[in-house]
């Protein structure tokens, strides 16, 4: 199939929205398909995209002023995409939705080019700052149900987010379909730990708690913070490790400070994509935890690379988190915005090395088995190639 991939993310940034497209790309260009991608031209020159196996990637000049970038993406990615649906003339278009970014639906029904949307999250859950302003956020959420109405298949990691696509647009189940996230195996793969925390200079202390990520309010490391001093009472030794940045890292350590816990509580900060792996496996127990800020859970990319890496998690209960590692039994789950549990479920996994030994063989294991980005991109080729047949 000759695939046209459009996206409103900066493949130089290795964020989750840049890395699916980019993982799900290469995994479909190494199953034999031509490829072509459309996206902003990066803030930094990354090879990222040029390095991926049967790819090429038509980069938008975009403006980075305040309020210009998402017009000028618009606008210029309307031209490139009208260009390769009509010249390249693609079996179909896969559109990695952002709110408000609509030239897909211009250039397909101008070229008569069928389209797999995929949608991850909706304008009025999604857009902040001056995005937010109602009418602007009414006339995203009006673009975006025209364009699931007119898809030919819609996706989303999340299956609760498809359901509310089913209720609200009409859309039948049946062209509604679930494409979670994956990891890469042979990128994220088990450490010896005690390795790692020496390479990475954190020898003495431990056990280690560790999360790696964005600090966002989503993410709920304010619980985690919040049950170090109970950790602490019975294991004066253990560490948590908070790796990486972002909005709530102040409040964070604020807090770490008014709990007396900033030693044990180190904000080792943001770190080289591949570099990931041997953080976590400098970790004895991985946490992934999910504050509802929106009304559908999510899909987290870093419990996948946890159970990869051969990790426990501790994760909070509910859709995609606590409810896949129980069911994989690679970990535990806890209550929702509850130190106090939270704290009871770490201390029972650092108390117990073998069967933290034996919930990571398993997530390693289940991950091997179905959870590759591979065995995703497996998935998005069967939709793929069903719109392409259906249209021929």
């Amino acid at each position: 199939m000759r695939i046209l991939v459009f996206c409103d993310e900066d493949l130089s940034v290795p964020g989750g929205g840049a890395r699916q497209v980019l993982e799900l790309s290469r995994e479909l260009a190494a199953r034999g398909h031509a490829l072509r991608v459309i996206a902003p031209r990066p803030v930094q020159p990354s090879d990222a995209v040029r390095a991926l196996h049967g790819l090429e990637c038509r980069e938008v000049p975009v403006l980075r002023g305040p309020g210009l970038r998402p017009l000028s993406y618009l606008l210029g990615s309307r031209r490139v995409l009208q260009q390769e649906i009509t010249e390249w003339r693609p079996d179909v278009l896969l559109w990695f939705d952002a709110p408000g970014q609509i030239a897909p639906l211009w250039a397909s029904r101008r070229a008569a080019c069928p389209y797999v949307l995929f949608v991850n999250g909706l304008p009025e859950e999604e857009l902040s700052g001056i995005w937010a302003w109602p009418p602007i956020r009414a006339l995203a959420g009006l673009a975006l149900r025209r364009a699931i109405r007119q898809a030919e298949t819609v996706v989303s990691v999340c299956g609760e987010l498809l359901q509310r696509i089913h209720e609200r647009c009409g859309v039948p189940r049946k062209r509604c379909q679930v494409v979670r996230n994956g990891v890469d195996p042979a990128v994220f793969v088990p450490m010896d730990g005690a390795l790692a925390r020496h390479n990475l200079g954190l020898d003495g202390g431990g056990p280690w708690i560790l999360f790696v990520g964005g600090f966002f309010p989503w993410h709920g490391l304010d619980v985690l913070v919040e049950a170090m001093p109970a950790v602490l009472r019975a294991s004066p030794a253990a560490r948590c490790l908070l790796v990486g940045d972002g909005p709530v890292r102040p409040a964070l350590a604020a807090r770490a400070r008014m709990l007396g816990v900033t030693e044990a509580v180190r904000f080792p900060g943001r770190i080289p994509f591949e570099h990931v792996p041997h953080w976590i496996a400098a970790g004895d127990v991985c946490v992934v935890l999910h504050r509802a800020t929106r009304s559908y859970p999510g899909d987290s990319m870093k419990l996948w690379e946890y159970l990869a890496c051969a990790r426990p998690v501790v994760a909070t209960a509910g859709p995609g988190y606590g409810d896949v590692v129980e069911s994989l039994d690679c970990g535990s789950s806890v209550k929702p915005d509850d130190p106090a549990d939270l704290a009871r479920v770490l201390l029972a996994l650092l108390e117990d090395a073998p069967r933290r030994a034996a919930m990571g063989e398993r997530g390693r294991r289940a991950i091997l088995q179905s959870h590759t980005w591979a065995a995703r991109a497996e998935q998005l080729e069967r939709l793929l190639g069903g719109v392409a047949r259906a249209r021929s």
